[in-house]
């Protein structure tokens, strides 16, 4: 067990087009250790760092932490995936690898340029979605807060959001309580009947919905596009 005390910080995101400070997610609560190497995910739905919502359940919150747990170590393997430290399963944590910030302050900062503190983020950044593709999965979570560098070396974390490409669809009751306003549009466009169809949400996410917080530089539709064209 990690012992997280009250010098952990909570990581934000700056939102993509208000520019305001908002909370990362709506499923765990992020911790960042004093020296910045160290990420705690807290599967909480009590937290207060989450917003208050009755939608999120802890039924929801146990569902999402057995896939984070679940795709995390099948991916650990590859050096885009951040090293397990810890698996708490008695307080729903994870804690992983973590390098003080993720593209988020990057991108959302004028003075600050992702093609100048890393050059290959392009290519990186195609080299984890075919892997991905490869193996036979769909990673959902693709914002750019959901990827870190580590000594120029770029990561991607979220994996609660992976799903196997044979096996693709989700009954919309079991996780209905997850989707916010911005993202009902998205859903509601891949629901077939009582289910989500992924393969349809991941293509509505690669080539349509990135593009406000990636920015001109939205590299998702060529890759869908490589990938299934």
């Amino acid at each position: 067990m990690i012992d997280v005390t009250q010098d952990w910080t909570y990581l934000y995101k700056i939102g993509y087009v208000d520019k305001k400070l908002d909370t990362t997610n709506l499923l765990y609560t992020p911790l960042v250790s004093p020296s910045g190497n160290v990420l705690t995910m807290v599967y909480d739905e009590t937290h207060p760092y989450q917003r208050a919502s009755t939608s999120v359940t802890k039924k929801l919150v146990d569902f999402f932490f057995a896939r984070e747990i679940k795709y995390l170590q099948i991916f650990q393997n590859y050096d885009w995936a951040p090293k397990i430290l810890d698996i708490d399963t008695n307080t729903r944590s994870v804690t992983i690898e973590f390098c003080h910030e993720t593209l988020n302050s990057i991108i959302t900062n004028p003075e600050r340029s992702l093609d100048s503190e890393c050059p290959d983020w392009k290519q990186q950044l195609w080299t984890i979605i075919k892997n991905i593709d490869d193996a036979g999965y769909y990673k959902l979570s693709l914002y750019p807060h959901c990827f870190f560098l580590k000594d120029g070396k770029l990561k991607t974390m979220d994996f609660y959001a992976c799903i196997e490409k044979d096996n693709c669809f989700l009954e919309r009751s079991e996780i209905d309580g997850l989707i916010g306003q911005k993202s009902v549009d998205r859903f509601s466009d891949s629901t077939e009947g009582n289910f989500i169809n992924f393969q349809k949400f991941y293509k509505i996410t690669m080539l349509d919905f990135l593009s406000n917080s990636w920015g001109l530089d939205n590299p998702f539709p060529d890759f869908y596009k490589r990938l299934y064209d």
